[in-house]
């Protein structure tokens, strides 16, 4: 997003990385890397975005590829993944292993080579009488390209020609205008005014050195224009086209500008397109034998597929069967009681690029349960739970550094929150861990907190990030158990959720509503998977936290509108209870008010009025009609 009045905005990333497995993958795409360092640098504008890394422009899938290899992005909505069967492959091949990765990549490549095969044979394979009548046709295409005898570039050539031609007597007159003026034939003419000229500075060119250099520059311009007269009087002596050149030159256009409408824009598109003719025709006379060649050439094509397709199976049934286990145990530290997770691997009948198998997860998440598919039994929580535990798995097997959790707690509370907060604090053991969430239990697992707090002065608006001491966290943990007030009650709440978070002590948490989680936090704050000494870091951190804020703030307001009714009705004098657990105030017969306490109102005319509310006092939100009774 670009600020309003802004011409661009700027994103830069620094990543340190010490995995020289991953730096020779990055190196791979003829990107260099010096001392670890992975800087990118993204510019977006009205038209364009630049997309730099280590000072080399990169195109947007090369920088997508860098990125998936640098950090792993779950956002809010990611676990819908789930609910697409076909996404469940993809997912699962995620942990293949490397010769199971070139199985892939063989059975996709073959997959390939096989269809394309079985179009052709499907070109070829048609009735003798339709083969013959599309024989013909060719015969005929190739005959009338063949005997045009095309040269290339003759239609540039000829068009010149031709051109001059038609023109002639428009050039012939300009020509000998041009002539006339130059020459001497006229008293006027150039050539007669330069020669008078000439003559009167000769008679002077004694008495001044200066006229005398005017004198030989004017012998110099003279014997320019006699070398032009001449030039020109030549041209015009060679310029004669009888009829018979003009009748040639148009009947070879005419014929070259017939096959390029054909078959072509240009001579060499007509020529290509007369030997693919050829080659289809020749397929043609001798369709059985070359149906038959094809049909052998596929065949060994698909016993090679189903080999590397058969090994391609074989890994995968090993892997759902671990995969389904470890997932199993994920989901059961997740709160899931009596959990079975499952990966159901079963045979397709085509040839596709993917191989021949076909990946369902299915779960039962109660005792005497049948095992079915996870889109059809799991709700929204759930889903973002299994998510999460995929992705707890996961990063034990890949070499990503630094995992985002985008609001991962959708749906969930209580001990569930509390198992979440804590398997999140297991992944952050060997990775980094960015988090995004609205609990107190996942905040409370952090070693430091960060705030963010947005400012304005009514023209500009700033996001801005502090770091937080020890009772300032406490206090953002303990507001975020009470609501938008903190009280001693919950203060005491939230040192008691922090000290029994520290003894696992895993995670960094970033307040307000981002939170960064980690173990390898330092005082002068280095992160991203490394032990770093600069400080760049930092605009990845604003540049983060301002994506994120505005995200956030996006699905707050709509949060709050929703909780808001169309319609509430007031009497005078008598205390209404509105509390929708909103921060939001309201403008109503000059009075302001807040919509989470009650109010009594002193003063209320009968009729209907349009309450403005707004939130925080500074975000304007939906308007709601109230009718005011006596």
């Amino acid at each position: 997003m670009i600020r309003p009045g802004a011409k661009e905005a700027v994103i830069e990333l620094l990543f340190w990385i010490e995995d020289q497995k991953l730096i020779k993958e990055i190196e791979a795409l003829d990107l260099e890397v010096e001392d670890g360092q992975i800087f990118i640098k993204r510019v977006i504008n009205e038209k364009r975005s630049i997309n730099k890394i280590n000072d080399s422009t990169v195109t947007l899938n090369t920088l997508r590829e860098v990125s998936r290899r640098l950090f792993d992005l779950h956002g809010q909505q990611e676990y819908q993944v789930l609910l697409k069967e076909k996404n469940h492959l993809s997912m699962m091949d995620h942990f293949l292993p490397e010769n199971a990765r070139y199985s892939l990549e063989q059975c996709k490549n073959l997959a390939g080579e096989y269809h394309e095969i079985s179009t052709k044979i499907k070109e070829i394979s048609i009735d003798d009488q339709q083969r013959l009548r599309e024989m013909d046709f060719l015969k005929h295409e190739i005959s009338e390209i063949e005997n045009a005898n095309l040269v290339k570039g003759e239609d540039e050539e000829l068009e010149t020609v031709y051109q001059k031609i038609v023109h002639s007597r428009d050039i012939i007159i300009s020509c000998q205008a041009a002539r006339m003026l130059t020459g001497y034939e006229e008293e006027t003419s150039i050539g007669n005014q330069l020669s008078e000229s000439i003559r009167r500075m000769q008679e002077i060119s004694h008495l001044d050195p200066q006229i005398s250099e005017f004198y030989e520059q004017l012998l110099s311009v003279e014997d320019l224009l006699n070398g032009f007269h001449q030039e020109l009087t030549t041209y015009m002596e060679n310029m004669e086209f009888d009829e018979q050149t003009y009748q040639e030159v148009e009947e070879r256009l005419n014929v070259i500008n017939s096959l390029k409408d054909k078959y072509g824009p240009s001579i060499e598109d007509v020529t290509a397109y007369g030997q693919k003719a050829e080659k289809r025709y020749n397929m043609l006379c001798d369709a059985e034998h070359e149906i038959e060649i094809l049909k052998n050439e596929q065949e060994r094509i698909r016993e090679r597929y189903l080999k590397e397709a058969k090994n391609l199976s074989e890994q995968r049934c090993k892997i759902a069967k671990t995969l389904g286990s470890n997932i199993t145990k994920a989901l059961e530290d997740l709160n899931f009681l009596d959990v079975r997770f499952e990966i159901e691997v079963t045979k397709k009948d085509q040839i596709s690029a993917d191989g021949m198998d076909q990946i369902r997860f299915m779960i039962s998440t109660n005792p005497g349960l049948p095992m079915r598919p996870v889109q059809e039994v799991a709700s929204g929580g759930e889903l973002s739970r299994i998510m999460l535990a995929l992705k707890s798995v996961a990063a034990q097997a890949d070499g990503v550094d630094t995992l985002i959790f985008d609001e991962i707690d959708t749906g969930i509370s209580g001990e569930t929150a509390n198992r979440v907060a804590k398997k999140m604090a297991v992944i952050s053991k060997d990775h980094q861990v960015i988090a995004i969430t609205h609990l107190p239990q996942i905040a409370a697992m952090a070693d430091s907190h960060y705030f963010i707090r947005k400012q304005t002065d009514q023209k500009n608006t700033q996001t801005m990030i502090r770091k937080l001491n020890e009772s300032e966290s406490l206090k953002e943990i303990s507001r975020m158990i009470s609501g938008d007030q903190w009280s001693e009650t919950s203060m005491e709440h939230a040192k008691e959720m922090k000290s029994l978070a520290d003894e696992t002590n895993y995670t960094e948490y970033v307040s307000g509503n981002l939170h960064i989680i980690k173990g390898y936090i330092n005082d002068d704050m280095s992160f991203l998977g490394g032990k770093y000494e600069k400080y760049t870091y930092r605009k990845f951190l604003i540049l983060l936290f301002m994506i994120n804020l505005i995200a956030i703030t996006a699905v707050y307001i709509k949060y709050c509108n929703a909780r808001l009714p169309d319609t509430i009705h007031i009497n005078k004098s008598e205390t209404v209870s509105l509390c929708y657990d909103v921060p939001v105030s309201a403008t109503i017969d000059h009075q302001t008010i807040r919509l989470n306490q009650p109010i009594v109102f002193k003063q209320c005319h009968m009729g209907q009025y349009e309450m403005k509310t707004n939130l925080f006092g500074a975000i304007p939100l939906k308007k709601i009609k109230s009718e005011g009774r006596r």
